[in-house]
């Protein structure tokens, strides 16, 4: 066993390569050394570069390998140094010796006795395993698995070596600690993304919106004129945002309006705080038990975060819809629901499913020729807690179903509309485990009486399961309790919650299927959600059921599975639903299903089919529909779609369209043809959209989009003078791309871009890719930027960049008159200024190169950790300039000095 001596010392030592002893001795030692290493294994002939590599990640991009019949040799020495391991190198004695995971396990090499050491375990091997050769230890691989708690591939015709640990190494944990630092997951560590403020104005120039659509029939009586107008920007510190449409007849019969803001933080109204308030046409927010969330003209606040709901309160999605488009909502990849037809200009999905924790939302919206874009939600569902002491309110106040313009008839024909509905309520954090909620409500149910509601409940975790439970009663004599519970077992995500009812107590939130005049006794919901392994393919699974029971003795019972996938080159969607009633007449069910595939053909052309079924009680195919899209070029886009009606009448309708982009408008022209009574149509649609231009400060017609979502405007230039501003004479810089939601954009001759389709969420992160940037040495300030989108408004991104330049350090270890190069050091280049530091570890020949280093001063600084373990410390290190010309820079030797301390022999 190694006796015991101060580390530090011993292994700085070993790490000069030279000894402070005596001239004659040495020549004695290094006899020695040659006479026990006996044959020697391998010839300078033998030598290999070799990449290092572990868990997927590069250690080194070349070492100093020798490769021989003898087998592989690694320089013990600098393989420490790259692994993080404490183990020093003392070439005038012959030997090796540091630690591994603590100081309680010592190991050590000896080339005159032969023998290695791990703890009290000692290992004799014979001559041919080690050999003594330019200042390290060189072991051959199979006794260094012996020593160090790992496995080594050698491939020698690749000049790889691969490491596989048998216990988290050093360098593993020092991994770890920076990406739980950086709050980042391993393999993802990046620079956060540029936060863009957009704050509110008295006044911006609004984005418009136009659609006008027409259509003809063969006998002219079935002509169809129609219209919408949106237009979205700031007014008075508030984001507005209008809308009018008309209906088929081209007769104006619906008009919104709305004053919104929001701020993800919670700074919406100033001191009163708020992630989202609005005036206009707006809605009410949903109770978990009681009254739902209803539209109408008045009010509404909330300081609750804008991406987190709790087991009982819906997710109701709202949005503009365009015509002619329809929408399909995705939850974690599975295709929940579709609509086709936009009610006022929006669509609606109601109560959407979600699994118990984060929650993927996917809103893929087609356009009438198949032009696709997506709007991507992230949304917590869960618990509902809030942090001890904090006070979360929701309030809302309309005049039920009644717009802030009458225009025409309400379509509302089985709800109440203009009476007044309030609703407030509150989270209040009464420790970190455990939430009070409560609340009330005035509402009228459709063809019901008006009343008020009170609610109270908790919220609370009991281990990995979310639990909650609410009690309410209303004014009439009406009572309900409802208890929620979810978590994760085995992989499956589980949410059920059951609720009782008395005293024709009314729940908006959970009566699908309720009558006019019957109430519910109770209710049952039970999600549950999985990825299901078929072979190597993983399935995502969603099943849902509910269960109701009427006051009149009626219940019904459904369930619903649905799974999406891609299946080679399909993308394959299908749902299978079970629906059980009983009613006064006797008990009826239904068995249906919906199979739905997507694929590209010809390149680009997409297929997408699809097929809706019955298997019971009268099972056969209802309808089949097949659509296939052919792009052309980017400037348009074929239609052909078949449809079969096969149940109740069979019917074949062909239809056909072809849509032309224009830099300023689109528009489009559709014919069909219906087989059973030779009936065809012909429509045109035409749209376009009118945004303000931030660079220009003029309008400028565009496609449309501009006004139902964000918009970002990117401006990139070489920041010649670094001062963050583009002055006259900075060259712009073409091919930038920024990955927006709608799909890349790219920096055109002006070095400039307008990306819009951001929607109206809580938040977008876009990425800045660089790769198509002719210039290497040119960065930018960022690889990410983040907006908060508002409908009709342009974050405008500034985007200076910078030329940098490339850093050459040589790292020498002076010995006696003498200075040799040092493999597998650490080296920062900390900016004067302050900033990130640039880490770098030198090669093999103890040179380290620096890219994207960007203008300005540095020092060079050792590694803190691998510095003091190794009780290395700089003696001399020039000041680094880069220049704002950038280019390659060479900075020159530094040389660092360690205790001239001897290992005994």
């Amino acid at each position: 066993m190694i006796p015991p001596r101060p580390f530090a010392a011993a292994v700085v030592a070993g790490l000069a390569l030279f000894g402070a002893t005596e001239p004659a001795r040495s020549q004695t030692l290094v006899g020695e050394l040659a006479q026990a290493a006996s044959p020697q294994p391998f010839s300078p002939d033998d030598l290999l570069f070799m990449e290092v590599t572990a868990d997927g990640y590069q250690l080194a991009e070349t070492m100093n390998v020798y490769g021989s019949r003898a087998g592989v040799f690694v320089p013990l020495g600098e393989f420490s140094r790259v692994l993080d391991f404490a183990v020093g190198v003392f070439p005038a004695t012959g030997r090796a010796e540091g630690w591994f995971g603590s100081r309680e396990t010592p190991i050590s090499i000896d080339l005159r006795t032969r023998e290695a050491t791990v703890g009290t375990t000692v290992t004799r091997f014979e001559p041919g395993y080690a050999a003594m050769y330019d200042g390290d230890i060189y072991v051959r691989t199979d006794l260094l698995e012996k020593i160090l708690p790992l496995k080594l591939r050698a491939d020698i015709n690749a000049q790889t070596l691969t490491v596989i640990p048998t216990q988290p190494l050093p360098f593993q944990e020092r991994l770890a600690r920076e990406q739980r630092a950086a709050g980042l997951s391993f393999g993802a560590v990046e620079a956060p993304p540029q936060r863009i403020e957009t704050p509110y104005r008295a006044f911006t120039p609004p984005a418009f919106d136009v659609n006008l659509g027409g259509q003809i029939a063969r006998d002219g009586s079935n002509q169809v004129r129609s219209y919408d107008l949106r237009m979205a920007g700031d007014l008075l510190y508030t984001g507005f945002q209008g809308f009018v449409g008309s209906n088929q007849d081209g007769e104006l019969n619906t008009a919104r309006v709305q004053f919104e803001r929001k701020d993800p933080d919670g700074r919406a109204l100033g001191f009163l705080g708020a992630t989202r308030a609005g005036v206009g046409d707006v809605f009410t927010p949903s109770m978990s038990i009681g009254a739902g969330s209803v539209s109408g003209r008045g009010v509404y606040y909330t300081s609750a975060p804008l991406v987190a709901l709790d087991l009982s309160t819906p997710l109701d999605l709202r949005g503009e819809l365009p015509l002619g488009e329809d929408v399909e909502l995705y939850v974690n990849e599975v295709l929940q629901a579709t609509q086709a037809t936009a009610a006022q200009g929006r669509y609606e999905f109601l109560d959407v499913p979600l699994t118990f924790g984060l929650n993927t939302i996917r809103l893929v919206f087609y356009g009438p020729q198949g032009q696709t874009r997506e709007e991507v939600r992230r949304v917590n569902f869960g618990t509902g807690q809030v942090a001890a002491g904090a006070f979360v309110l929701r309030m809302g106040a309309v005049e039920q179903n009644r717009p802030v313009f009458e225009i025409g008839e309400n379509t509302v024909t089985d709800m109440a509309v203009g009476p007044l509905r309030m609703s407030a309520l509150f989270d209040y954090g009464l420790s970190p485990t455990l939430t009070l909620s409560g609340g009330g409500a005035r509402y009228t149910p459709r063809r019901r009486e008006t009343r008020d509601v009170g609610l109270l409940g908790l919220r609370s975790s009991l281990g990995s399961v979310a639990a909650q439970i609410d009690f309410a009663r209303d004014d009439l004599g009406g009572e309900a309790t409802n208890v929620g519970l979810a978590g994760r077992a085995f992989g499956v995500s589980v949410v059920g919650r059951h609720s009782e009812y008395s005293g024709d107590f009314i729940d908006e939130t959970r009566q699908f299927g309720l009558t006019d005049t019957v109430a519910l006794v109770r209710a049952s919901d039970l999600r549950a959600d999985a990825q299901v392994h078929i072979g190597s393919t993983a399935l995502p699974v969603s099943l849902d059921m509910r269960r109701i029971e009427r006051t009149d003795g009626t219940d019904l019972f459904t369930a619903q599975a649905r799974t999406s996938a891609p299946i080679d080159r399909y993308y394959v969607s299908n749902s299978l639903g079970y629906e059980s009633e009983t009613l006064a007449e006797g008990r009826r069910y239904r068995l249906i299903g919906a199979l739905d595939i997507a694929t590209l053909i010809a390149a680009r052309a997409q297929l997408r089919g699809g097929l809706s079924y019955e298997l019971g009680p009268d099972a056969g195919i209802d309808t089949a529909y097949v659509n296939v899209d052919f792009p052309i070029r980017e400037i348009g886009a074929v239609r052909v779609s078949v449809i079969q009606a096969l149940r109740t009448f069979n019917a074949t309708t062909v239809q056909a369209s072809a849509l032309y982009r224009a830099p300023r408008f689109d528009v489009s022209l559709t014919t069909a043809y219906e087989t059973l009574n030779g009936e065809w149509t012909v429509g045109l649609r035409f749209g376009f959209g009118i945004g303000f231009d931030p660079f220009s400060q003029r309008y400028r017609v565009t496609r449309p989009g501009v006004s139902t979502g964000g918009s970002v405007a990117l401006d990139a230039y070489v920041d010649a003078d670094g001062d963050g501003v583009r002055d006259a004479g900075e060259r712009p810089v073409r091919n930038v791309v920024l990955e927006a939601p709608s799909g890349a954009a790219v920096t055109g001759i002006d070095g400039q871009v307008l990306a819009s389709g951001l929607g109206d969420g809580g938040g977008v992160r876009m990425r800045v890719n660089l790769e198509g940037v002719d210039d290497p040495f040119l960065v930018g300030p960022t690889g990410a930027v983040e907006v908060v989108p508002r409908p009709g408004q342009t974050a405008v991104v500034n985007y200076p960049m910078q030329i940098t330049s490339e850093v050459e350090i040589t790292v020498r270890l002076r010995r006696g008159g003498e200075a040799r190069t040092l493999a597998a050091v650490n080296l920062k280049l900390v900016p004067d200024g302050g900033g990130e530091a640039l880490s770098v570890r030198t090669d093999h020949g103890g040179v380290a190169f620096i890219e994207g280093v960007r203008p300005g001063r540095y020092r060079i600084e050792l590694d803190p950790e691998q510095a003091q373990a190794l009780g290395l410390s700089l003696e001399d290190a020039p000041e680094v300039v880069a220049p704002p010309s950038g280019g390659f820079v060479r900075a020159g030797d530094i040389f660092i000095r360690i205790p001239s301390t001897e290992p005994r022999a």
